[in-house]
């Protein structure tokens, strides 16, 4: 009993919460072309794809339908994060081979800038 309750459950959230319910507005999206199919006779289904999903259909009467197309509106936010595996071995250079320069600086190394003495200071107390 608790095991089907929970498939049940988990079957709702994610209908409800998902993109999985956009399955379920595939009979409107059939049934608006037809309607635009009775407009235009010309029309075929990848146009009418193009028209509501790459920009606006030209029509302002029938927005509330548009609006009611599958994936046509989504409220929620997703993010993913997908890793992929190498593809190719990627290979490091030796670096012995590599021509050093030394950099003279201005400040010596024995003795810290007194800027960066007074940041790095332990907290004191009184």
């Amino acid at each position: 009993m608790s095991k089907g309750l929970a498939i049940l459950l988990i079957s709702l959230h994610l209908l409800g919460n998902t993109e999985v319910g956009q399955l379920f507005k595939l009979p409107q999206l059939v049934h608006h072309f037809f309607q635009h199919h009775r407009q235009d006779p010309n029309i075929d289904f990848l146009e009418f794809i193009a028209m509501h999903y790459s920009g606006d259909d030209g029509t302002t009467a029938d927005d509330d339908i548009d609006n009611q197309l599958p994936c046509h509106n989504f409220h929620q936010n997703t993010l993913a994060v997908v890793y992929t595996s190498m593809v190719k071995e990627i290979s490091i250079p030796d670096i012995t081979d590599w021509k050093t320069t030394i950099f003279l600086s201005h400040l010596s190394s024995s003795t810290s800038p007194k800027h960066v003495s007074l940041v790095l200071q332990p907290p004191r107390l009184g």
